[in-house]
């Protein structure tokens, strides 16, 4: 496994993009969201919507990256 590669140096590039577009990534430390990550829009203060049913206001590392990257 690279560098690149590894959880938390993907998790600070997600950080940094999302910074840029005016986010900010957050884990979720409880309930059954946790371990997934909330991108939350600070200009009104709650988590973005994301697409899945099952987990409507978290997102997985690979969900995360790919709404950043949008």
């Amino acid at each position: 496994m690279t560098q690149k590669d590894m959880l938390s140096a993907r998790e600070r590039r997600l950080r940094r993009g999302a910074a840029r577009k005016g986010l900010a990534i957050r884990k979720a430390s409880h309930g059954q969201d946790r371990g997934r990550y909330l991108v939350v829009d600070p200009e009104f203060g709650g988590p973005i919507r994301s697409h899945s049913r099952t987990h409507p206001y978290s997102f997985s590392l690979e969900e995360a990256e790919n709404y950043i990257a949008e």
